[in-house]
């Protein structure tokens, strides 16, 4: 099994597409997050009338804020990228061939898919452990520039984000690998995925408000369980001006209970298909 997990590994770091990915999602979280928000601080500041929104603006750019503003970017945004990770880690061995060649060997299959989701987990850790750095550089930056003081989170609230972050980029990264597997194509993988996520699951949270019906629905969905937990962990809501996808939550256990389903399921499901099935 740590063979497997090292082999896994091994390939997924020297995959172009893993890094241009990761690297990518990087500058947007630090873009969206931090940049345009400190943007439109400055379009504001030299208005009286708008010196409150200017500073509040400022103020969610700040190292005290690198806990809500980074568990804000994942359940939409950072969800979808990693739903592309996903599948790009898995659906690339069906489209060099080289899963074929793998299973004649000793290892089972399941050992070498489960070094997959693995290494996929890594992944995942590594990408939400490289958004925080940036994150967190970018702030003390800003704050050093305006003049502000550099008052950090506590760790015991950092490391609540970033196991928040890396459960739901999982969860997230889940559904690619599975959907990989499922259609043997990266493409109809991150196209379906993405779909999945972004328009289904969405629209059915915006039913939800209107028919109550769908209100059980949404509480086991993928999206709506990833921003209940950014909202649990103080990430202001969508509805009260904060980041798209992020929703109202006093407790953090029922969405981590449903978001450590989807990994438990799609990982599970995922390499029961590909034991079970021929890979040609």
């Amino acid at each position: 099994m740590i063979a497997s997990v090292r082999a896994a590994w091994f390939a997924d770091r020297k995959r172009p597409g893993v890094w241009t990915v990761t690297t990518t999602w990087t500058i947007l979280a630090v873009a969206f997050g931090i940049g345009i928000p400190y943007i439109v601080h400055l379009a504001l500041s030299g208005d009286p009338e708008q010196a409150e929104a200017a500073e509040s603006l400022l103020a969610n750019v700040l190292p005290a804020q690198l806990v809500s503003t980074g568990i804000a970017l994942f359940p939409l945004f950072g969800g979808a990228i990693v739903v592309i990770l996903g599948a790009l880690v898995v659906g690339n061995e069906f489209r060099w061939g080289t899963l074929n060649l793998i299973f004649t060997q000793r290892p089972r299959r399941a050992q070498v898919m489960l070094g997959h989701a693995i290494a996929l987990c890594g992944i995942t850790l590594l990408l939400v452990l490289l958004t925080f750095t940036a994150l967190a550089v970018v702030t003390a930056i800003l704050a050093t520039v305006e003049g502000r003081g550099l008052d950090w989170p506590s760790v015991g609230k950092l490391a609540g984000a970033v196991g928040a972050a890396w459960l739901i980029c999982t969860a997230h990264a889940s559904v690619g690998y599975f959907l990989a597997i499922a259609f043997r194509n990266t493409a109809t993988a991150i196209a379906v995925g993405l779909v999945w996520t972004l328009v289904l699951e969405n629209a059915v949270n915006g039913l939800a408000l209107v028919l109550k019906p769908l209100e059980l629905l949404q509480k086991v969905l993928l999206a709506p369980s990833s921003g209940s937990l950014a909202g649990a962990l103080g990430a202001r809501s969508q509805f009260e001006g904060g980041t798209p996808g992020v929703m109202e939550s006093s407790s953090a256990w029922l969405p981590a209970t449903v978001l450590l389903g989807y990994v438990l399921l799609m990982f599970g499901l995922g390499t029961w298909l590909a034991v079970r099935r021929d890979v040609n």
